[in-house]
C-alpha cells in the first residue's frame, strides 16, 4: 500500500536510507575516496546506482511519476556508469543493460520531440512511447537492474554470504517495503498532535462577493497574523471548529493600513465547496454554512494534504489553470455574450484587450470567447473608500476543433461565477507563426489556433470584401489571397488596378502577373477616338474598345500556359462615346460650308470596369454553368471603380455601377466572382458590397462604414473596428466557414516576400 508523504518526510527518509547505505558500503570495505569520485572501484557501481538514483529518484526526483526528461537523465547516468567500468566483462549482462539504457534514451528523446504534434497517428505513437518510458525509464526500475547485476557480479561469493545477503536485502527493503515510511509517518503524526496544524493564520473572512468569491481582511499591524499570502496560494476558511473550505488567493487590495484578499473557493463536480479537516487534512463532505465561528483564514501547504484531497485540488480547473486565470463570469451574460469580472492580468506579454481569446466551460466542455468591449465599475471597500475594477464583454466563438481547424458551435451559457482563463499559455514561436502563415490566413490573437481558408471556390464565386482605412494592410492581405488562390485553384485572376502597384507587388510575393496589351488596344481605338455616326450608339471608339478588350480577355482566360493573373489599368485607355445625334453645323459663308457634328465624352474608369466585367461574364457564360471558380475580378480602389450612386459624377457612372452589380449577381452560376478592396465604405456601391459573402474588416473609423458592417458582424464587433490593432481584422463568411464574426491576427507579409526581391523600405506598413 502506498503511503502519502509530505516533502519534508520524503527528504528525511532519503537521508536515512543514504546513511544506512553509506554504513553498509563502509562495512563491506568500500573506499572513502570513491565517494568523491577518486579511485573508484568497479564494485562501487552498486553503491552509486542505489544512492544517487533509486533513493533520490523514489523520494526526491520522481516521487509520483517519471517524465521523459527524467528517463533521459536516468538512461544517460546508466550509460556513463557502465562505460566507466574498467573490467566490463565481469559485469553480468553488461551489453544487454547498455543497449536497454540506450533504447530508453532514444525513445525518451523521440517522445519529447513529437509531444506537440498535430497528426493523429503521431499522437497515438507518442502515447504508447510515454507509457513505455514512464515505467521502463523510471529510476526505481532502471537502476534496480544495474543494482541486481552489480550485486551478483561482485558479491555472489560463497565464502562471504553475509555480504551478498545484506546488499540484496537492502535493495528488497528499499524497493518493495514501506517499513521506514510507515515509521516516519507515525512519528510525524505523533509530533503533530502537539502542534497547531491549521497553518499560518492570515485574517478573517468579512464578506461574500458571490457564492465562490470571498473577501478576507488582514491588518498590517496585527501581530497575531504570522503569515502572508500571494496569488495562487491555497487557503482554508474555518467554517466550524477545525473544518475549512478550501480556496485559492486570486487578488490583493491595499488601503492605508488595511489589506484585503480575494479568495475563490474550489467546488466539486456537484457544485459544493470542498472542505477539509484542518487537523487531519482530510476532506469533509457534510453540508455546513461558510460563516461560523470566527471565519478564520489559514494558509495550507499542499504537501500536507492527503492523496485524495491533493488529487481533488490539483484537478480543479482553477488550480490547474491558475497561471492563465483572468476572472469569473458575471451577471447579465447570455447565449452569445458574457460579462466577466477582470480580476487579474498576467503581465505585459498577455493582458486582456480587444480580441483576446478567453476560455471557460459549458457542461464540462472548454468553450472559447473573444473580448470585444469592457466597462469600468466601482465597489465600496470601507467608509468612503472605493475600489475600481473592469467588467469585460466577450462574444462566444465555440469549441475549437484542432483536427479540422474549425470553430464548432457550442450551445447554452456558462454558469455564473465560473472561472475564466486565457485560452493559450505562453507565446507562439516564430517557426509556428510561419507555419500557420503558409497554411492559413491568420490565427486567433495570441494563440496557435489557426483560421484557414476552408473553401477557395466560395471565396471567389460568393465574393469577398476587404475593407479598412489607408495604410492598414488591405493590399498586403489581397496579395496574399491572390497568391493562395493561384496556388490552390485553376481560376484566372483579372486585377483592375488604378494604383499601378499590383505587377510589382505580386512579383515580390513570388507570383508573376502579365499586363494587358495596352499598346495594341490603344492603336486599335486611336483612329476612331472622335468618330461620329448617325447611330449615336456607334459613335466614338466605344465599340472598338469593347472588341479589343474581348480579344485580350478570351486569349487570357483560354490560355493553358503562362501567368494566371492579368493586370488592367482603366486609366491608361482613352475611350469616347457619342452622347447625341448628328447635327449639321455652319462652318463658312458658302452654301456648302456645313459639317456634321455630335457631342462626345470620355467614359470614366467605372464605365471601363463595367465593360471588362460584362465581357468576363460573357466568356464564362459561353463555357456553361459550373460550381468551380473560373475567373476572379479584383476591384482595387473599388470606390472609384464601382461608386455608390451618391458618389457618381454622372449618369454614365451610375449606369456603369448598376451593370457591374448585375455581373456580380449573375456570375456565381458561371464561376465568376470578385474581390472588393476599398478604404471608403461609404462611397462604394452597396449593391455590390451586399453580395460579398466573405468579409475582412480591418480598422475603420467612418460611421457609414461601421453602420454598414454592423449588419454583417453585429454592433458589438462594429464598435471594435476603430480600435483594431495592426494586422488584425474582423472576418466572417463562407470562404472561411466561420459561423460568427471573429477577430483574427493576419499573417505577416515577410513570410511571403520572395528572398530575391528587393526589400521595400515601407515593408512594415501598408503598400
Amino acid at each position: 500500500m502506498k503511503i502519502n508523504l509530505t516533502q519534508r518526510e520524503r527528504i528525511f527518509i532519503a537521508i536515512l536510507y543514504l546513511s544506512i547505505l553509506t554504513l553498509i558500503y563502509h562495512l563491506i570495505g568500500g573506499n572513502a575516496d570513491a565517494v568523491f569520485g577518486i579511485n573508484i572501484k568497479d564494485y562501487s557501481i552498486w553503491f552509486f546506482s542505489a544512492a544517487l538514483m533509486i533513493v533520490m529518484g523514489k523520494y526526491i526526483v520522481e516521487p509520483y511519476f517519471t517524465k521523459p526528461s527524467d528517463a533521459i537523465v536516468n538512461a544517460m547516468t546508466v550509460i556513463i556508469a557502465l562505460v566507466g567500468l574498467k573490467e566490463k566483462e565481469l559485469f553480468l549482462g553488461y551489453t544487454a543493460i547498455f543497449y536497454y539504457a540506450l533504447i530508453v534514451l532514444l525513445v525518451s528523446i523521440l517522445c519529447i520531440t513529437i509531444k506537440d504534434t498535430q497528426k493523429k497517428w503521431l499522437r497515438k505513437v507518442n502515447e504508447a512511447l510515454y507509457l513505455f518510458v514512464k515505467d521502463a525509464g523510471s529510476a526505481r526500475f532502471l537502476f534496480s537492474v544495474v543494482y541486481i547485476s552489480a550485486t551478483y557480479s561482485y558479491f555472489a561469493d560463497p565464502k562471504k554470504p553475509i555480504v551478498f545477503i545484506t546488499v540484496a536485502a537492502f535493495w528488497a527493503i528499499l524497493v518493495f517495503s514501506n517499513v521506514v515510511e510507515s515509521l516516519i509517518k507515525k512519528i510525524s503524526t505523533l509530533l503533530g498532535v502537539f502542534k497547531n496544524k491549521k497553518g499560518e493564520r492570515l485574517g478573517v473572512a468579512i464578506g461574500c462577493e458571490n457564492p465562490s468569491l470571498y473577501k478576507v481582511e488582514i491588518d498590517f499591524y496585527d501581530k497575531k497574523n504570522n503569515g502572508d499570502a500571494e496569488y495562487g496560494d491555497l487557503v482554508a476558511m474555518e467554517t466550524s471548529s477545525n473544518i475549512g473550505s478550501v480556496g485559492m488567493v486570486i487578488n490583493k487590495k491595499y488601503l492605508l493600513n488595511k489589506r484585503w484578499l480575494s479568495v475563490y473557493l474550489f467546488r466539486d463536480e456537484e457544485g459544493n465547496p470542498i472542505r477539509i479537516n484542518l487537523q487531519s487534512k482530510k476532506r469533509i463532505t457534510d453540508d455546513r454554512s461558510i460563516f461560523a465561528q470566527d471565519n478564520g483564514v489559514y494558509l495550507i501547504d499542499a504537501d500536507s494534504l492527503g492523496a485524495d484531497e491533493k488529487d481533488i485540488i490539483y484537478e480543479n480547473i482553477l488550480f490547474k489553470n491558475k497561471d492563465n486565470f483572468v476572472g469569473y463570469i458575471a451577471a447579465g451574460s447570455n447565449i452569445n455574450l458574457v460579462n466577466f469580472s477582470v480580476i487579474r492580468d498576467i503581465g505585459e506579454e498577455k493582458n486582456v484587450s480587444e480580441g483576446s481569446i478567453l476560455k471557460t466551460t459549458i457542461y464540462g466542455d472548454e468553450v472559447l470567447y473573444q473580448v470585444i468591449n469592457g466597462n469600468t465599475k466601482e465597489e465600496h471597500l470601507e467608509n468612503f473608500d472605493t475600489h475600481g475594477y473592469v467588467i469585460g464583454i466577450a462574444r462566444k466563438l465555440g469549441k475549437y476543433n484542432r483536427e479540422l481547424k474549425e470553430l464548432d458551435v457550442s450551445k447554452w451559457v456558462p454558469d455564473i461565477y465560473s472561472p475564466v482563463f486565457f485560452a493559450y499559455s505562453g507565446t507562439v514561436g516564430s517557426e509556428e507563426i510561419e507555419r500557420i502563415a503558409h497554411n492559413s490566413i491568420g490565427r486567433l490573437p495570441e494563440t496557435d489556433l489557426e483560421i484557414p481558408i476552408k473553401d477557395y471556390a466560395s471565396l471567389i464565386t460568393h465574393n469577398t470584401a476587404i475593407l479598412g482605412i489607408l495604410g492598414i494592410g488591405k493590399s498586403c492581405l489581397t496579395y496574399e489571397l491572390i497568391t493562395k488562390i493561384v496556388e490552390k485553384t485553376s481560376a484566372k485572376v483579372i486585377c483592375i488596378d488604378i494604383t499601378n502597384e499590383y505587377t510589382e507587388e505580386l512579383a515580390r510575393y513570388g507570383c508573376g502577373a502579365s499586363s494587358i496589351d495596352e499598346s495594341r488596344i490603344n492603336t486599335v481605338i486611336s483612329s476612331s477616338y472622335v468618330r461620329i455616326n448617325k447611330d449615336k450608339h456607334k459613335g466614338g471608339n466605344y465599340e472598338e474598345f469593347k472588341m479589343a478588350i474581348e480579344e485580350e480577355l478570351v486569349k487570357f482566360i483560354d490560355a493553358t500556359t503562362g501567368s494566371k493573373i492579368l493586370i488592367i489599368n482603366p486609366e491608361n485607355f482613352f475611350v469616347s462615346i457619342q452622347t447625341n445625334d448628328i447635327k449639321p453645323k455652319k462652318i463658312g459663308p458658302g452654301q456648302n460650308d456645313w459639317e456634321d457634328q455630335a457631342p462626345m465624352r470620355d467614359i470614366s474608369v467605372a464605365e471601363i470596369t463595367r465593360i471588362i466585367s460584362e465581357i468576363a461574364l460573357d466568356i464564362c457564360k459561353k463555357r456553361g454553368r459550373t460550381k468551380e471558380p473560373r475567373c476572379l475580378l479584383v476591384y482595387e480602389e473599388a470606390h472609384s471603380l464601382v461608386p455608390e450612386w451618391s458618389s457618381a459624377s454622372n449618369e454614365g457612372e451610375e449606369r456603369a455601377t448598376s451593370g457591374t452589380a448585375k455581373v456580380i449577381l449573375q456570375g456565381r452560376k458561371y464561376g465568376l466572382g470578385c474581390f472588393v478592396i476599398t478604404q471608403r465604405t461609404a462611397n462604394i456601391s452597396k449593391s455590390i458590397l451586399n453580395q460579398c459573402n466573405t468579409i475582412f474588416a480591418l480598422r475603420v473609423f467612418d460611421d457609414t462604414g461601421k453602420d454598414f458592417l454592423s449588419n454583417y458582424i453585429g454592433k458589438d464587433y462594429a464598435d471594435a473596428l476603430s480600435t483594431l490593432e495592426e494586422r488584425c481584422a474582423i472576418t466572417i463568411g463562407k470562404g472561411l466557414r466561420l459561423k460568427q464574426p471573429v477577430i483574427i491576427k493576419l499573417n505577416d507579409q515577410k513570410f511571403f516576400i520572395s528572398s530575391d526581391t528587393e526589400q521595400d523600405p515601407l515593408e512594415g506598413e501598408e503598400i
